[in-house]
């Protein structure tokens, strides 16, 4: 039997299911106000497990730069082939540490050689002529010697006459004729014996210097002829320097051309270290500055001795000089290290590490966690000068502020994070 239902049973009921279609509206809305939108932008839920929260700082900071390095010798000698030929032997080998003039190979060359021999022949020849033409100037300078002694003697000789005849035509023993003959002859002498004084001078003085000039050509063949004798000697070939030979390219039987190149000698007294730079630092980059690596827990320092002004796949090179001779027995060519070159003195400065929040904000903008709510607000910030570790904090943040410092990529477009600890 049907019992009828009551107006109060049908008002309790509407009531019941109003409300719980309220809480379910409820729900939703604050369901969807966690992963939409607030009143100021989106809001993320993020477990921060997977955040890196790092604490901003006053510490000392310094702007450095990692770097990779290679331990290379000071200098580099290269060991060419003057003259090309024939190896006939080879004294020493790759890695051998030499000393400067120690024979390394010898070639033959049986063309230069020949050459060689025909201008020792060509260079005594002419020489030889030059000596037999200086005998002759210096013999022709006697024989007008000779003619100004006879001169003297026969003016002398005319001069005693003439006194004598002078006497004898005043007491008229003699006729004027005789007296006047050897008065003329006298003259004519005195006459020719200064012209040829005066020849003999012009003459002497153009000997002079085409003995000076011979001289001169005669020490030029010898040296000609002493280079022509140098180039066999050139076919030993000697290390240059004292250092390491690093490199040789010559087989005995093995043929050579002229120019090249068959080893190379590096110093190894002094080692370099160089280093690649990308050109983003070339205007801060120059000679002087200091670079420091570690090597068996010590930590030795660097400075720049050249900034090469090429760029090559947009980086260029430095040269890096060892301070102390103790780090240098360590290394070994060919030797990497990890560079930290200085590019600021240490300073103070407010700091927030370094993270990967950097490639999603350029550093002007973070995430900053209040701890008493457990969110996390994006705020304004401005960053300078940073290194691998730190960054340089310039406005917007106070020492102490909990910074998250891990990639934005999952929730770069929030207003706000909700922090909470993982399940």
């Amino acid at each position: 039997m049907d019992k009828p239902v009551s107006k109060k049973a049908s008002n309790n009921n509407s009531k019941k299911i109003l409300a719980i279609l309220i809480a379910c509206g409820v729900a939703g809305v604050v369901y969807a106000a966690s992963n939409t939108t607030n009143s100021t932008g989106k809001t993320y839920n993020v477990a921060t497990q997977n955040l890196v929260i790092s604490k901003v700082t006053q510490a000392q900071f310094a702007e450095f730069l990692p770097l990779r390095g290679v331990v290379e010798p000071e200098d580099t000698i290269f060991i060419d082939a003057i003259d090309g030929g024939r190896v006939e032997e080879v004294f020493v080998q790759e890695g051998a540490i030499v000393e400067q003039g120690q024979k390394v190979l010898k070639l033959s060359n049986t063309n230069l050689q020949l050459n060689v021999l025909a201008r020792e022949a060509e260079v005594s020849e002419q020489i030889n002529n030059m000596r037999n033409t200086r005998l002759a100037l210096e013999q022709n300078q006697l024989k007008l010697k000779r003619d100004v002694i006879e001169l003297d003697f026969e003016v002398l000789r005319l001069e005693k006459r003439f006194a004598r005849n002078k006497t004898l035509i005043g007491k008229k023993l003699i006729s004027t004729q005789a007296f006047e003959n050897v008065q003329d002859e006298l003259a004519f002498q005195l006459k020719y014996r200064e012209t040829v004084k005066e020849s003999q001078e012009k003459e002497a003085l153009l000997q002079t210097q085409q003995l000076e000039q011979l001289a001169q050509s005669i020490k030029t063949l010898e040296s000609n002829l002493s280079i022509s004798r140098a180039s066999l000697d050139k076919l030993v070939i000697r290390v240059p320097s004292a250092g390491q030979l690093t490199f040789l390219d010559a087989k005995v039987g093995e043929s050579k051309r002229n120019g090249e190149r068959l080893g190379q000698v590096d110093l190894i007294e002094q080692y370099k270290v160089s280093a690649q730079v990308d050109e983003f630092y070339i205007s801060r980059v120059n000679k002087g500055q200091t670079a420091s690596f570690t090597l068996n827990q010590e930590n030795h320092q660097l400075t720049i001795a050249k900034v090469y002004p090429g760029i090559d796949n947009g980086k260029f090179k430095v040269d890096f000089l060892l301070s102390d001779t103790k780090s240098v027995k360590q290394l070994r060519l060919g030797q990497s290290l990890q560079l930290k070159f200085n590019l600021s003195s240490s300073e103070s400065k407010l700091q927030i590490a370094n993270g990967g929040f950097m490639q999603n904000t350029a550093g002007s903008w973070a995430f900053i966690i209040d701890p008493s709510s457990n969110t996390a607000t994006k705020r304004n910030i401005r960053l300078g000068r940073k290194n691998p570790q730190a960054i340089e904090v310039l406005s917007g943040l106070q020492a102490g502020d909990q910074v998250i410092t891990s990639s934005y990529a999952s929730f770069a477009d929030a207003e706000q994070l909700n922090l909470s600890a993982a399940d």
